[in-house]
């Protein structure tokens, strides 16, 4: 199709299969003008400097489908060389080729007046396969996940599968596709996923907003069913098969954000609403980050997460307060010290006592405790108990309350009393070594570099590369091939939040990146200084 006129100047679209035009009139383009192409029409985008009519763009504009549409066709390319070119051949092959994934048609119109929708629908029922057409793969769970073509029989074993749930007045509305066999009101259908058997109550096809009552659907349809508790993606059989459909793509998330409700009545309407996101949405992902607690929700990008935001305070009344995930920093010694602690505490009764000695420097694995006492001057009870103690401390650092990660600690020496030594002495003794010592060892701050791959048109490298480097990126390599390139780089974790935003702006929405973790690495002087202050900070806060 050639549009006729752009933007809020469209008037229709030229069909360059017929060479035909149709404008469409009304408030919804409800008046349709089928005719011939306007001669006296100018190019659409004259006003930018083009020049010609719209009959000779028409003319060019079919010719280059024709062109490609015979690279992918043989039965065109030949009818194009034997000038036997007709609209019902062209029809034909462009169904046949679209059918067979070699070529995609597209179409044009604005759905704001309903301008060129209704060629549009005309288009699916002219150009994409029918159900019977499309090979659909089930797996038989019963045979070790053997693949099964499924069939749209409405005789067969019914299969069909949730791919889209909605909250309703009355209750979650499912929508399902018919696979394999049929469906009716009051049957009961089978949930693959966790064996439960739950009756079809009402059965609905869908128009819109419309629901129009139905008894019975078959393979191939696609309808809805209330009052079915389930996730999107699940299987359902009628009992006699244990098939589940193959999963559907579902793309990583691109973009985190860590959430918090603004009051206590907040937080439990915001739980009911993340569950109920994540059964409806696939790509929307909700977790607790193990080591700040934070709820962290993810998704495809800035504009997905705010309508979900949005949405937990229109439909659930929860206000809720986004930030950037924290990042998992970890602390090190960087030189080996010795420490010599005595912890003493005298109370009413027996008291506390215990000494503890020896060193500690830094590690190639996470922590490590050797026991070098010789002579008894510890007992053997009381080793765990110094372990213990410096295994509580290695959990959150004294500056920044962070843990701490490639540590040896050795002790070979110290001292206990006959009644006031005990476990808890031994590792209140070990907690202050750990105090004492730490600050004197050096420590520095490591952040988590991530392995990001970016992906994108070649023309845009440039900008790709000046994001990296803006992000205190380093570049580890990138290649070029078929005017596509791929920039390999290793980044800090905290540069990389609300990455996917400026780099969809720089490459006009043509890049996509991918990232893991890499290793740790220690933060630079500025950074460090910066984190320090917000940690002493923090705690001031806390204290008062």
């Amino acid at each position: 199709q050639c549009p006729i006129g752009l933007e809020d100047k469209l008037e229709g679209v030229v069909d360059l299969i017929e060479m035909t035009a149709y404008t469409f009139h009304g408030d919804n383009g409800e008046n349709i003008e089928r005719g011939p192409i306007p001669t006296d029409a100018l190019h659409p985008l004259a006003s930018h400097g083009h020049a010609g009519t719209l009959k000779e763009l028409c003319d060019k504009m079919r010719e280059e489908m024709l062109d490609g549409l015979s690279l992918v066709n043989d039965e065109l390319a030949e009818a194009i060389l034997e000038d036997k070119v007709t609209p019902e051949l062209i029809r034909k092959c462009l169904r046949d080729s679209t059918v067979a994934l070699k070529c995609t048609p597209v179409m044009c119109g604005s759905a704001l007046g309903n301008k060129a929708v209704q060629l549009l629908l005309d288009g699916v029922c002219a150009y994409l396969p029918e159900p019977r057409e499309v090979e659909n793969i089930a797996l038989d769970l019963d045979k070790n996940e053997e693949p099964v073509v499924l069939s749209s029989d409405p005789t067969k074993p019914l299969v069909m599968l949730a791919f889209k749930l909605e909250d309703g007045r009355y209750g979650q509305l499912t929508y399902i596709r018919v696979y394999q066999g049929q469906i009716k009101k009051d049957d009961f259908v089978v949930n693959v996923r966790n064996g439960k058997k739950v009756k079809v109550g009402r059965l609905v096809r869908m128009h819109s907003d419309d629901k129009e009552e139905i008894t019975e659907a078959g393979a191939g349809d696609i309808c809805a069913i209330f009052g079915v508790d389930c996730n999107s993606g699940d299987t359902f059989t009628d009992g006699t098969v244990n098939f589940a459909m193959t999963s559907m793509f579902v793309p990583s998330p691109v973009i985190s954000v860590a959430i918090k409700a603004k009051d206590s009545g907040a937080e439990i309407n915001m739980s009911k609403a993340l569950n109920r996101f994540t059964k409806e949405d696939p790509t929307f992902k909700c977790w607790v980050d193990p080591e700040s607690a934070e709820p962290i929700i993810a998704g495809m990008g800035e504009l997905h997460l705010d309508v979900y935001i949005e949405r937990m305070k229109r439909e659930y009344k929860a206000e809720v307060v986004t930030s950037p995930p924290q990042v998992a920093y970890r602390e090190c010694i960087t030189k080996k010290v010795e420490y010599n602690y005595t912890h003493k505490k005298q109370t009413g009764g027996s008291g506390q006592y215990g000494r503890v000695a020896g060193f500690a420097e830094p590690f190639d694995g996470d922590f490590e405790f050797f026991d070098e006492i010789k002579g008894g001057s510890i007992p053997r009870e009381f080793i765990p108990s110094c372990e213990k103690g410096f295994k509580s401390m290695i959990a959150k650092s004294p500056r920044l309350g962070v843990p701490v990660v490639s540590l040896r600690v050795a002790i070979n020496d110290g001292q206990s009393h006959a009644v006031d030594s005990s476990d808890i002495a031994f590792q209140e003794a070990a907690r202050g070594a750990f105090r004492d010592f730490f600050p004197r060892a050096n420590p520095k701050i490591l952040e988590p570099i991530m392995k990001v791959s970016i992906e994108g048109p070649a023309e845009f490298s440039d900008n790709i590369l000046g994001l990296i480097m803006q992000r205190r990126g380093i570049v580890m390599g990138s290649t070029e091939e078929d005017g596509n390139a791929r920039v390999d780089a290793e980044v800090p974790l905290s540069e990389m939040f609300g990455f996917s935003t400026p780099l969809r702006s720089s490459t006009q929405g043509k890049a996509e990146f991918t990232m893991e973790f890499a290793k740790y690495a220690e933060t630079p002087s500025n950074i460090t200084e910066e984190l320090l202050k917000k940690a002493a900070q923090a705690k001031e806060a806390a204290r008062k």
